[in-house]
């Protein structure tokens, strides 16, 4: 069995990147801010621009073979006074890929894109309060929790909480 590659996704591979996208949002929807109403409608040109965003985020897949296994975004924020600050998002492995590592070699290549971001002191997620492997997962990675958002999440009127943890980049 060949080693998954992770590489940074390209605008060819926009059409897996939103079947895995649309994929997640119906499997895990109390995951993810958005939801599959909200996506499914989406272009490939819309999913393109995720890819090759404007600014320095990037958006990574990890592959097995030539199938899309799993995805993280990263980004920077946008607003002059936090700037200093990346945002990890859409973080996903599809379940049948689960358990091999593959979301730790993602969240590794997006932690390594943030500290080359040019004055990003600090990487920030959130995870829905109740994921206990992604929550164990940041934090051996070295997040820390610092704070709690209640109800962030009404998905089909349950309310979900987020955990808000963050990661000093070396150095800060």
């Amino acid at each position: 069995m060949p080693s998954p590659l992770v590489r940074r996704l390209v605008p060819a591979d926009a059409a897996a990147l939103r079947q895995l996208r649309l994929d997640a949002l119906v499997e895990t929807p109390e995951s993810f801010g958005s939801s599959y109403e909200e996506e499914h409608t989406l272009t490939l040109e819309d999913i393109r621009a995720w890819i090759a965003p404007v600014d320095d985020g990037a958006m990574f897949g990890v592959f097995d073979g030539e199938a899309l296994a799993g995805i993280v975004g990263v980004a920077r924020q946008r607003k002059l006074k936090t700037r200093h600050k990346a945002h990890i998002w859409s973080m996903y492995v599809a379940p049948a890929q689960r358990g091999r590592g593959l979301a730790r070699l993602l969240m590794q290549a997006a932690i390594a894109h943030a500290g080359a971001m040019r004055g990003i002191r600090y990487v920030q997620l959130s995870v829905t309060s109740n994921n206990a492997a992604a929550t164990a997962l940041y934090a051996g990675l070295g997040f820390a929790e610092y704070g709690c958002e209640r109800e962030a999440l009404c998905v089909n009127g349950r309310f979900y909480d987020e955990t808000l943890m963050s990661l000093a980049l070396p150095g800060q």
